[in-house]
């Protein structure tokens, strides 16, 4: 098997006169300023939630400090990066290959982070759903995805490390998960004893369609994350698809400081799933990418309810929900599979997925 550290490079060819390629190493350092970006978001979100007093608090805040900061070394980095590739025939020949987006995200957070702290100054500072639809965080969210987008896109078009573009989507999947925890279950696992009367609508009838729609959000994120990057490599390293799915399932319940535990257990469970079954002598490739997928995603809410009724707060919905919940994610992820990966086109799967 292949560790996460050994797990094979890409092999693509590069256009000499073109953008000069990343190495390892900067992408890596590239990864540090966007995991300091990531850790910076979810503490103050954290504190958006428990600790900050809206009637005291301002924009200048410890919470915004540590995540400020972290854009700031990574603005830097990649401005030296610039810097080290300058040479004659105007500015856009500086970029590295795959971080063209990142420098007009690097602006696009500039620009929201000036807003953001003229927002917070008229409109006070925001500690629920309205933090995160505030117009100033979502400029925000943009410039993130797309600096913490660029080692991926760094080796998909000049090759390098497979594990740098893992730990890459990982980030974009925490901002994914961030962005939308106001409709993500996972940490909310009290949600499954949540007493439900079918013949009425009711308060509690309201909510339990809310957590399954969560579900299938959930769903759909971790497939896509999963999806983006089987679709580009041949083999993944061991246990990407467990942090994958892992990682902002725990971070997710630590933000709306609730069921960690049931978080993780989730997360594990489907990546370990998906990552067997990714190894198994199902042929063509598509299909056992769609199976593992699949079956990932349902052994992941199985053993989050599972979770819920024997160590939880139970679990009181009717049992059609409470199944029909866990099935109807499987058939959302499978049909995913069925409009993203290719069709067979004469041949035993499309060239890219051989």
């Amino acid at each position: 098997m292949t560790s996460l550290l050994d797990a094979p490079s890409t092999t693509l060819e590069r256009d000499e006169s073109g953008p000069v390629p990343v190495t390892t190493g900067e992408n890596l350092v590239t990864l540090l300023g966007g995991i300091w970006l990531t850790l910076g978001l979810f503490i103050d979100g954290y504190a958006h939630s428990n600790i900050i007093d809206t009637a005291t608090e301002d924009f200048f805040t410890p919470w915004h400090g540590i995540f400020y900061s972290g854009f700031t070394f990574t603005a830097a980095w990649i401005g030296f990066l610039m810097y080290r590739r300058r040479r004659p025939g105007g500015i856009r020949g500086w970029i590295p290959a795959g971080y063209e987006w990142a420098v007009v995200g690097l602006g696009a957070f500039a620009l929201g982070g000036v807003g953001d702290g003229i927002w917070h100054t008229v409109f006070g500072v925001e500690t629920g759903l309205d933090a995160l639809l505030s117009p100033t965080h979502l400029v925000l969210l943009y410039g993130l995805l797309v600096i913490l987008a660029a080692p991926f896109q760094a080796v998909v078009q000049t090759g390098g490390r497979v594990w740098v573009a893992v730990v890459s989507v990982l980030m974009v999947s925490l901002l994914a998960a961030f962005f939308t925890t106001f409709a993500r279950p996972l940490g909310r696992a009290w949600g499954l004893s949540v007493a439900f009367d079918p013949p009425l609508i009711t308060n509690n009838e309201t909510f339990v369609a809310w957590t399954i729609a969560g579900v299938l959000v959930t769903s759909t994120i971790m497939a896509v994350s999963a999806l983006f990057l089987l679709q580009r490599f041949d083999t993944l390293p061991t246990g990407a698809l467990t942090l994958l799915w892992t990682v902002p399932a725990v971070f997710e319940a630590v933000a709306l400081s609730d069921t960690v535990t049931s978080a993780a257990v989730a997360g594990i469970t489907a990546g370990v799933t998906a990552e067997i079954l990714l190894r198994a002598p199902i042929e063509p490739r598509r299909r056992r990418i769609s199976v593992a997928l699949t079956a990932g995603t349902v052994a992941g809410w199985a053993a989050w309810t599972l979770f819920a009724w024997a160590a939880g707060d139970g679990v009181e919905w009717a049992a059609e929900v409470w199944s029909g919940q866990i099935i109807l994610s499987g058939f959302f992820v499978a049909a995913l599979c069925l409009l993203v990966l290719p069709a067979p086109d004469g041949s035993d799967a499309h060239p890219r997925l051989r």
